[in-house]
């Protein structure tokens, strides 16, 4: 079992952890081409994302 990373204390004392070791996204292909279910979820997650926009101008900054 690999070791685990240790952590470094801050001024508060709170710990932070290295996670520089953990894959991100752009460590991963891109599909060639993408299914129906693909484009559905892309085109469900514009939307929301545009839809979000509206209601933060609306009311204000979400917390979320």
């Amino acid at each position: 079992m690999p070791n685990k990373k240790k952590t470094t204390q801050n001024s508060n004392g709170n710990g932070l952890r290295d996670y520089s070791h953990l894959p991100r996204a752009k460590d991963f292909k891109k599909p060639e081409k993408l299914t129906e279910l693909q484009k559905e979820l892309k085109k469900a997650t514009h939307e929301f994302l545009q839809a979000l926009e509206e209601e933060e101008k609306k009311y204000g900054i979400s917390v979320a």
